[in-house]
């Protein structure tokens, strides 16, 4: 077991992850990691020991929605370029060869254990999709993920703002909003190691 894997890790350890995808990683990552900085600046904002506070949160939302939008454009376009080149046909040859029971194997030794494995299970879901239905429909979906997450930022950056103009306190919003954008790396992170798999399949071995 794990030749598969085997092979995609010493390609990763060659060549690191590729891009656009090691970007578009990031990217989802940055969404997690503003949304915990806007959920601590708003609590500081909440206990108005900080008059700079309101200022600060307004320039996270902003990064935080051009970090959105920088994603929603990276996948629109590789779905054009992969469209040109005839690489979905590629990805999808290759996602019928993957053995998602090898690979897996390679990827969770390095994990430290925890009963319900989360990046794991992941990786396994995004593969079978991907198997199921197309390399291109999971970012077809991946799409409509990434402007569930715009939604949500909306939602949670105007129910700041009337509590910053009211008075009000919107502690729901800002709950359910933080959890969405914090779980993001584990489907759009995740993404770019599942994607990764695909691409470097037919790697030749290290030497």
């Amino acid at each position: 077991m794990g030749q598969q894997g085997d092979r995609i890790f010493a390609a990763i350890e060659r060549r690191g992850y590729p891009d656009p995808w090691s970007t578009f990683g990031e990217q989802l990552s940055w969404e997690s990691a503003y949304a915990v900085q806007l959920k601590t600046a708003i609590d500081i904002a909440r206990k108005g020991t900080d008059p700079q506070a309101a200022e600060h949160i307004g320039g996270l939302f902003a990064a935080k929605a051009r970090n959105l939008a920088a994603a929603r454009k990276l996948v629109d376009q590789a779905l054009t370029e992969y469209d040109r080149t005839g690489m979905w046909e590629v990805l999808d040859d290759r996602a019928a060869q993957l053995d998602i029971e090898d690979v897996s194997e390679r990827w969770a030794a390095g994990l430290v254990h925890h009963p319900f494995p989360i990046a794991l299970w992941s990786l396994q879901f995004n593969w079978r999709y991907m198997k199921d239905h197309g390399v291109r429909a999971f970012y077809e979906m991946t799409t409509g993920y990434i402007e569930a997450l715009i939604s949500s930022h909306d939602r949670w950056a105007a129910a700041w703002e009337a509590e910053a103009a009211t008075g009000a306190v919107d502690r729901v919003t800002t709950v359910e909003c933080d959890l969405v954008s914090e779980e993001a790396p584990m489907h759009c992170d995740i993404c770019q190691k599942t994607i990764t798999a695909l691409l470097y399949l037919d790697d030749a071995p290290a030497a």
